[in-house]
């Protein structure tokens, strides 16, 4: 039994927009030690109908009136990046502890001061970065753990999807950026993982092609102990393409959200979501998975699981995020924008 003992968890969601119904608002709703007291949300239908649709006890215009009203143990924030400074020292300073979407701010300097205001509130963090949770992304760390990989050469990293739904995205006050902003969280947590180290920037290219207020195009390339990884993320509505290319001295991978294919030393490596997955490298390395990976309750999930424990080594704590942040800090800083 870990820390609240038999009373649970108290938490709130301060903005009910996808990401919250996707995998905060279920997360807290089916966790057998948490109740959720409270959201908070600026659009007046949008949170009466949530606090309607799922039994919420009180909805609120303003998260920190929420956190100033609720008693929380622990509080979501899914709104915009550029909201996420404020939100997060009133979380702090409330004595929340805080799972903060990505992106995690907007400026370095913000995320170290909430990194310190972490700190000094002895709060239990995590940051929204996903890809340790999803199946073909900790095959690829489990093989790389186990020394099945060899050395790596070479990674490189398409993502391309249609522009994001918020208009907060496309202001750069709100948002931070554009695609780099977006999407290369998520990209930069899983690769330090996988190297171990943070990257050097090398080159990077942005341009604007079709949205005016941010880069909706980015290529780049990063170096993680001398090993290139080169990105190319965008924007559009007229293609989808998601892929991870790793090259090693033992093989070859490729894989995304839904499957993961290659060859390490000589051996198929083949698994897709939805299916039932066999990996077998020689009697060295088995895996079975199950037939779903419901990868944004996991996570959520996890960070309960964590402040039920009374543990603050959370899968992307506050200071990863200062990390990743400080890396897309650099990118935007070496960039001519085109």
């Amino acid at each position: 039994m870990g820390l609240f003992g038999s009373t649970g968890l108290r938490a709130g969601v301060i903005g009910t927009g996808s990401v919250a119904e996707t995998a905060h608002i279920p997360a807290y709703l089916n966790h057998p030690k948490t109740t959720l007291a409270a959201v908070a949300e600026l659009d007046e239908g949008r949170r009466e109908s949530v606090v309607s649709e799922y039994d919420i006890g009180s909805g609120y215009r303003d998260g920190k009136q929420m956190l100033e009203e609720e008693n929380l143990d622990l509080v979501s924030i899914c709104t915009p990046a550029g909201t996420h400074r404020d939100l997060f020292l009133a979380a702090a300073k409330a004595g929340c502890h805080i799972y903060c979407e990505k992106p995690l701010t907007t400026s370095i300097e913000s995320a170290e001061r909430m990194a310190e205001a972490a700190a000094e509130a002895d709060v239990i963090t995590q940051i929204g970065y996903t890809r340790a949770y999803v199946e073909n992304y900790q095959a690829v760390l489990a093989m790389k753990a186990h020394h099945l990989l060899g050395d790596i050469k070479r990674v490189r990293v398409h993502r391309v999807r249609s522009p994001p739904a918020g208009g907060w995205n496309f202001d750069p006050e709100m948002s931070g950026g554009g695609v780099v902003a977006d999407q290369l969280g998520h990209i930069l947590d899983f690769y330090i993982r996988v190297f171990d180290t943070a990257p050097d920037v090398k080159s990077v290219t942005l341009e604007r092609l079709d949205i005016p207020n941010v880069e909706d195009y980015a290529e780049i390339t990063l170096e993680f102990d001398g090993v290139p990884v080169e990105l190319l993320l965008h924007w559009t509505p007229y293609a989808k393409h998601h892929r991870n290319l790793l090259v090693s001295t033992r093989g070859l991978l490729e894989f995304n959200l839904e499957s993961l294919n290659g060859q390490i030393q000589g051996e198929t490596v083949a698994q897709k979501y939805g299916k039932q997955p066999f990996v077998d490298l020689r009697g060295e390395f088995r895996a079975w998975w199950g037939g779903s990976n419901d990868f944004h309750d996991a996570r959520v999930t996890d960070f309960i699981d964590h402040v039920l424990e009374d543990n603050y080594d959370t899968v992307a704590p506050i200071q990863r995020g200062v990390e990743v942040t400080q890396i897309i800090a650099d990118i935007y800083n070496r960039s001519e924008l085109q």
